[in-house]
């Protein structure tokens, strides 16, 4: 039961983190630059990119029948 306690209170200090971090005047500006020079799809795309390399693989594992 700690555990669950210890858990949830990591993850409710990691959204706010992120929400901290979105909320930040340099990632508002940087949206801004995005859409005032209409950047999304290119955007888009790098991110695409971005979360590929750092998101782990799907290994599928060939178990062998002995």
């Amino acid at each position: 039961m700690a555990k669950q306690k210890e858990l949830t209170a990591k993850q409710k200090e990691h959204n706010a983190a992120i929400k901290t971090f979105k909320a930040s005047s340099e990632v508002e500006n940087f949206y801004r630059y995005i859409a005032d020079n209409n950047l999304r799809t290119e955007a888009y795309e790098l991110m695409k990119v971005v979360l590929e390399k750092i998101a782990p693989s799907k290994k599928r594992s060939k178990r062998t029948l002995q």
